[in-house]
């Protein structure tokens, strides 16, 4: 019997019956009152590595809490998920997000090792005005994932 994944998002695990530990941490992470509680959540979805928990993770990058948007970026990037490459992205482009909280979601994509992620890295780099606030964890991380990057035009150095 094939499952039907219309109006699922396309995810076949959304259609699986909401019982069990990963659940209960995916409604905590989302919304437990406990601050304390909703970030052990948090991290322990991304030591689960379960693909039900990218959605809420995602969510989380978000949040108003800086700590929930920080464990939730840390939590993706040992979830190495390409569907939360966007969020991540944009998390590295958010110049209002604190620099750590950057600078993880710059690690968190290159464990993606996708080529939407590698797309999103270097589009990071050619923003203009970035400056050498990220730009060092960018060339870091496309360096180790061995991408060729093109020296930046304001730098004297190259």
């Amino acid at each position: 019997m094939a499952m039907s994944v219309e109006g699922s998002g396309g995810h076949w695990f959304s259609q699986m019956p909401r019982t069990g530990r990963i659940y209960q941490l995916i409604d905590d992470a989302g919304d437990c009152a406990n601050p304390d509680g909703r970030i052990g959540a948090i991290e322990a979805l991304g030591e689960s590595r379960d693909p039900r928990g990218v959605d809420v993770l995602v969510s989380c990058c978000r949040d108003a809490d800086p700590f929930v948007r920080r464990h939730a970026v840390i939590a993706l990037g040992k979830m190495r998920s390409g569907r939360a490459v966007p969020a991540l992205i944009e998390c590295v482009l958010d110049r209002d997000e604190e620099h750590g909280t950057r600078v993880q979601a710059v690690h968190a994509l290159a464990l993606t090792r996708s080529d939407s992620a590698v797309h999103g890295l270097k589009k990071c780099l050619s923003e203009a005005g970035e400056g050498a606030a990220i730009r060092p964890a960018i060339e870091d991380a496309l360096s180790r994932m061995h991408i060729t990057t093109i020296p930046f035009v304001g730098d004297s150095s190259g």
